[in-house]
């Protein structure tokens, strides 16, 4: 039996039912990145979170670093958006930690450490920690290196100084970021920096303030970014609210909120409205706060169900486990039952066929002794008869001892092979019996071999098939000489037979076709070659 057949079975049936039970579509990292960035179902941000909370669980495995780090950014936003600061906060700091442990630093990582940083300054802002929130744009600053990434980082600067009124710290940290843009020519940022600096301008009566916010506007109108636009509307109208110039706080103010209602972006909404009440149009005020009420719904549900579709996933990744547990022990029991028949199928095969060969050698044993007992001593007696009759016959007694060695022979071609001796000594004692003063048999390696690892059925096929190799030859090659060598090549040995008779075309008589099937039946194989004049030659592999 060839386990390795079985073994191919099993592996094979493995792989396919797994496969088919665990084959699932490869999700894409960008396609929750977008989701998080544009949520527009009620579940997208729990689906994005729940995806990249398996990314991080598979990085910690890994030992991934990088993976692990991305996946705590996309966390951090998802926490954010959620008005979650303290959890977005606490990813944040986590991911911070993680880039010390990084030991090759690159371009990706040291922007993941400034975003990370940034972030972390927009939270501490947003909670009103405004002197924490400098702390960590300082820290920033202190490692970037990229112009547009300083130039952002300032800009936070500015800002945050504005909310603390502190202008003219202002004032300088939005020079440096407008400097910088205007060196890099980075439009988008140069409109950024311009506005902001235009703005705190005029609450400081500095000249030029309105020619800046309508430059940057310009600029702004032909980029694509509608929230960049909001922030030039609003300051506009922030600064002819101041000047009391009604026509053109009117203006801007229109302008944001047309493109709101446009967009249809609820927050950017909000900030137009706001905005209208303030410059005292007390007709958008209803609107406004129905829309404030609207996005408080807005972001209630929206924290609801990311709680509730958290705790449907949680659930379904239970019961999926529990499924795929049933599923396994189904499966093992299958492969187990699987298994089990084909083992059957070939110990029943292999059982048949070693009968079968045990019952070809005990018939032929059989008809040996029956030849031996009943022909050859009956000739043999005849033989004997004629030979002491004065009368006999000359060449009836020829024939009769011609007939009387083919008997014997064939008796002895046939006859039991004592497996019990030594079985270097048996074959030797083959080969031996086959050297006769017209063939020379010479014999190399037979007291090397292992023949201890072959079973008494391999044995007794061994030596048969040299039986029949050499009584062929002794019969039809004319040969003088037989060169037998016996050697290994991995685990097989491996026979090579040769002699320097006439040869033959290769037509597998019955002396031939035995020989194959014989070794054959145990999983062996026999290679012959031959041409006419130049000798045979046999190579057996057991």
């Amino acid at each position: 039996m060839k386990l390795t057949v079985t073994s191919f079975l099993f592996l094979l049936f493995t792989y396919l039912i797994t496969n088919s039970l665990y084959a699932q579509s490869t999700d894409s990292t960008q396609y929750y990145v977008r989701l998080i960035k544009n949520p527009r179902q009620s579940n997208d941000l729990a689906r994005a979170f729940k995806y990249f909370s398996k990314e991080k669980e598979t990085s910690v495995k890994t030992k991934s670093l990088i993976h692990e780090i991305y996946a705590n950014q996309n966390l951090a936003e998802i926490h954010k958006k959620l008005g979650h600061l303290y959890e977005s906060e606490q990813f944040n700091i986590e991911t911070l930690r993680l880039l010390e442990l990084v030991e090759n630093k690159t371009a990706w990582t040291d922007n993941c450490y400034l975003k990370t940083i940034n972030e972390l300054g927009i939270l501490y802002r947003e909670k009103k920690d405004y002197l924490t929130a400098l702390s960590f744009y300082n820290e920033a600053l202190k490692t970037a290196t990229l112009p547009k990434n300083i130039s952002t980082l300032l800009n936070n600067k500015g800002r945050t100084y504005e909310s603390l009124q502190q202008l003219d710290n202002a004032k300088e940290f939005y020079e440096k970021a407008y400097k910088i843009a205007i060196e890099v020519n980075d439009s988008s940022k140069i409109a950024r920096s311009l506005s902001n600096l235009s703005y705190v301008k005029s609450k400081l009566k500095i000249p030029g303030a309105e020619e800046g916010l309508i430059e940057a506007l310009k600029l702004r109108l032909k980029g694509k970014s509608s929230n960049a636009l909001g922030s030039s509307y609003s300051h506009l109208t922030k600064f002819y609210l101041s000047k009391k110039d009604t026509t053109n706080m009117t203006k801007y103010s229109d302008l944001f909120l047309h493109m709101a209602h446009k967009n249809g972006v609820a927050r950017q909404l909000e900030s137009a409205l706001r905005l209208k009440i303030q410059i005292g149009d007390s007709n958008n005020a209803k609107e406004y706060l129905r829309l404030s009420d609207s996005l408080l719904t807005i972001n209630k549900t929206q924290l609801n169900n990311f709680n509730y579709y958290m705790y449907q996933y949680d659930k379904k990744e239970k019961d999926l486990q529990e499924s795929i547990l049933v599923n396994e022990r189904l499966i093992y029991l299958l492969l187990f039952i699987a298994l089990g028949a084909v083992s059957i199928y070939f110990i029943l095969k292999y059982k048949h066929r070693k009968e079968k060969l045990q019952e070809i050698y005990n018939t032929e044993t059989r008809i040996s002794r029956k030849i031996h007992d009943e022909v050859a001593n009956d000739v043999y007696h005849v033989m004997t008869q004629l030979q002491g009759s004065p009368d006999a016959n000359k060449t009836l007694l020829d024939n009769l001892e011609d007939i009387y060695k083919r008997t014997r022979d064939i008796s002895r071609e046939n006859s039991s092979i004592d497996l019990h001796m030594n079985f270097k000594d048996l074959i030797s004692d083959l080969l031996l019996s086959y050297k006769t003063e017209r063939i020379n048999v010479i014999s190399m390696g037979i007291q090397q071999m292992k023949w201890e690892h072959l079973s008494d059925l391999q044995k007794s096929t061994v030596y048969r098939v040299l039986q029949e190799l050499l009584t062929n030859t002794n019969k039809h090659s004319q040969a003088s000489i037989i060169v037998i060598n016996f050697s290994h090549s991995g685990k097989s040995i491996v026979i090579n037979y040769k002699d320097n008779g006439v040869g033959t075309e290769l037509i597998k008589g019955n002396g031939l076709q035995n020989t194959v099937n014989r070794i054959h039946s145990i999983n062996g194989s026999i290679t012959f070659e031959s041409e006419k004049e130049k000798g045979f030659k046999a190579i057996i592999t057991i």
